[in-house]
């Protein structure tokens, strides 16, 4: 029983990678487009003839909950890196940064939210803090551009604490939110920057 858990454990781990490396949003670029529905558009995995049971599992494994339907134009959109810039999957152990673009195609707002890879849970860190978004602009440190450069890692870059998710030496799992997301960014003229390794 324990290495059958162990084993269906491992399994569905591989059912994810497999499904965001099948779902990458701009073909330059490491970010998967995270929410997958079916072929109706919402995430029973049902056909005429199959129950696309490792899909279904795939896509329920990570996330807890889906909206019924998703609409081609979603009110909220999840980008998840799959690798950095380099084509490296991220690495525990390891600091890395986004640049988030001063025009970055949100009507609303975005957030930069890191987890656990082993078990999907956010990271406890002395900071308490799991992400940074536009809501934290006002204590983060800004380029003369207007964007912003967040890192996640096992410690700080130096004087840069305010733009920092720990890690604690886990390995990060990443989603960028962008809720609202505007025209460019589904017609793809916005393009969102790879994951960078620091160091």
């Amino acid at each position: 029983m324990e290495k059958g858990v162990a084993d269906a454990y491992h399994y569905m781990q591989q059912l994810d990678e497999r499904l965001f490396a099948s779902n990458l949003y701009w073909s330059d670029r490491h970010g998967s487009f995270v929410v997958v529905p079916d072929a109706n558009h919402g995430f029973e995995f049902v056909t005429d003839d199959a129950v696309e049971i490792d899909k279904r599992a795939a896509a329920w494994f990570f996330f807890t909950f889906y909206p019924k339907v998703l609409t081609e134009q979603a009110g909220t959109v999840y980008l998840a890196p799959i690798a950095d810039s380099a084509g490296r999957r991220l690495q525990a152990g390891k600091t890395y940064r986004l640049r988030v673009p001063e025009d970055v195609s949100a009507k609303q707002f975005w957030s930069l939210t890191v987890y656990d890879r082993a078990t999907w849970a956010f990271v406890k860190n002395p900071l308490d803090r799991a992400g940074l978004g536009s809501f934290n602009m006002d204590t983060m440190r800004m380029n003369t551009d207007g964007s912003v450069d967040l890192y996640f890692g096992p410690k700080a870059p130096a004087g840069l604490e305010s733009n920092w998710i720990p890690t604690k030496g886990k390995e990060p799992y990443v989603w960028l939110r962008l809720y609202g997301p505007a025209d460019a960014f589904w017609t793809k003229s916005f393009k969102m920057p790879d994951v960078e390794e620091v160091h």
